[in-house]
């Protein structure tokens, strides 16, 4: 039996625990196939799951990782072009004559369809909390199938706020967007009857008024425009032992050595837990051939942090913990191989769930 690491790209945040637990990985071989299954069950929002060709690493045009943040993690193929960035990935691999289904607490089972805006398939089901959801997918003779159970809504709690005037983590390495001032929240999580798994996502964004500009060989100015877009920034930073992985010895996209702001409820006791994060604040100008948004896809959108709390199922949990580590370690040729966590039967991928409690804070200029 040989264990086959093979690479499933979701659109989802890669992004460790004060108290450290076996991951129990499930091992692949050579009869799995070669199709994924990539999705993540989240309250409020349809079902779409991906169903992809599993690429193998050792197949892959996979050399570097290039951007910062959870959610703007880019993927470089060998040479100068760019691959695997946004949905190419899913434009190359997607497999679109599978007949996907999902059965919902074992009462009800909605159909389907491949989309060709997402690549992926959809249907009209919004998961709920506590919905027990199998999905299915069979394709060229190869039948896959995951289960989960989407989490209750946790609870996060905003106590208080201060600016500091100084950033003390200007210094971090792959941290680009370097603010002279930080947003410190003090917040708290509520206990949860039973075991429970969460992600903490914190995200200072604003639109932002930025230029670009083309000069010529004398250097004089001979194309430029202005421009209003969307910026956002998800690193943040905490000394707080909740965050605390020691396996994740090395920082990774601006994110600090032993930080991970995936963990478990081993530190949440009846009173709940009090923790502290630093968001440096979007500045209100960018200046060059900056990546945005175009402000009228979100509307006006005031400088603030967004706070977020995930709960997230067991196996997505397991899934973004085994994330972590590979990212470290996949162009490393003595590092230990590590190998991505995954529950589809008969194939590869992660089918999880969450539920999630989002709050806004507004800061001034």
């Amino acid at each position: 039996m040989r264990i086959k690491n093979t690479i499933i790209l979701l659109i989802i945040a890669l992004m460790g625990t004060s108290c450290e637990r076996t991951l129990d990985f499930v091992a692949g071989n050579e009869d799995m196939g070669d199709l994924s299954i990539g999705a993540i069950a989240v309250t409020g929002s349809p079902l779409i799951v991906y169903v992809n060709k599993a690429i193998a690493v050792d197949k892959a045009q996979l050399t570097e990782y290039i951007g910062i943040g959870e959610d703007r993690i880019r993927y470089m193929q060998a040479g100068e072009s760019i691959d695997y960035m946004q949905d190419s990935y899913f434009k190359k691999s997607a497999v679109k004559e599978a007949q996907v289904s999902a059965e919902v607490n074992g009462q009800q089972t909605y159909p389907l369809t491949f989309n060709e805006s997402s690549y992926g398939y959809t249907c009209d089901y919004v998961p709920k909390e506590g919905d027990h959801i199998v999905v299915k997918a069979t394709a060229n003779g190869q039948e896959l199938r995951a289960e989960t159970v989407v989490p209750s809504k946790p609870e996060i709690e905003i106590l208080n706020l201060e600016v500091l005037a100084e950033n003390p983590y200007w210094e971090v390495d792959g941290y680009i967007f370097r603010t002279d001032t930080i947003m410190r929240i003090n917040c708290r999580i509520n206990k949860q009857q039973g075991q429970h798994y969460y992600r903490l996502r914190v995200r200072s964004e604003r639109d932002v008024i930025g230029w670009w500009h083309r000069s010529g060989e004398d250097g004089t100015e001979i194309s430029g425009y202005n421009y209003i877009g969307y910026q956002m920034q998800d690193v943040y930073f905490s000394d707080d032992e909740i965050f605390v992985d020691k396996r994740l010895s090395k920082g990774f996209g601006g994110w600090k050595p032993y930080f991970s702001n995936v963990f478990d409820d081993s530190l949440i006791n009846s009173g709940g837990y009090t923790f502290t994060v630093d968001s440096p604040k979007m500045r209100k100008k960018l200046f060059g051939a900056m990546t945005s948004t175009s402000n009228q896809e979100h509307g006006p959108l005031p400088p603030q942090v967004m706070i977020e709390l995930q709960a997230i199922s067991p196996e997505l949990y397991h899934y973004l913990k085994s994330a972590e580590l590979y990212r470290l370690t996949y162009n490393d040729a003595y590092a230990e191989p590590v190998q991505i966590y995954g529950n589809v039967k008969g194939g590869w991928g992660i089918l999880g769930a969450l539920s999630y409690d989002r709050h806004y804070v507004e800061y001034g200029e």
